[in-house]
């Protein structure tokens, strides 16, 4: 059971980058964490509030024309005190059939981040 749930209500997939971004824009931005690919934006309390995805592309396994008929996003995001996991889920239109694809990243808790669920919708 999620600490927090964020309702995203900004997103955007640009082609020509490949990257995902994703937001509730409510929530002040204060600043971001780095796992790999992915850049998880936090809010004044250090609560995940927003995500971009570089490569979204290639960590999704889809192609770009694909990713561009996106139906629904979704994100999980884990903070314990050892490490970060997120899960996060599109929903995408191909060929009239509506496909999931999910995208996965981990790190090490080395900024000491406090332990929270936080899930993200769509």
């Amino acid at each position: 059971m999620s600490d927090f749930k964020r309702e995203i209500n900004l997103w955007n997939y640009d082609a020509e980058t490949d990257i995902l971004f994703f937001r509730d824009n409510r929530i002040k931005y204060h600043s971001s964490i780095l796992l790999g690919d992915l850049i998880v934006e936090l809010d004044e309390t250090e609560t995940p509030m927003g995500m971009e995805l570089l490569n979204a592309s290639v960590n999704f396994r889809i192609s770009k024309t694909v990713l561009r008929n996106i139906k629904k996003i979704s994100a999980e995001v884990d903070i314990s005190k050892e490490e970060i996991k997120v899960k996060m889920k599109i929903f995408v239109i191909s060929r009239n059939a509506r496909i999931e694809k999910v995208s996965t990243a981990f790190g090490i808790n080395d900024i000491n981040l406090q332990p929270v669920q936080t899930a993200m919708v769509y």
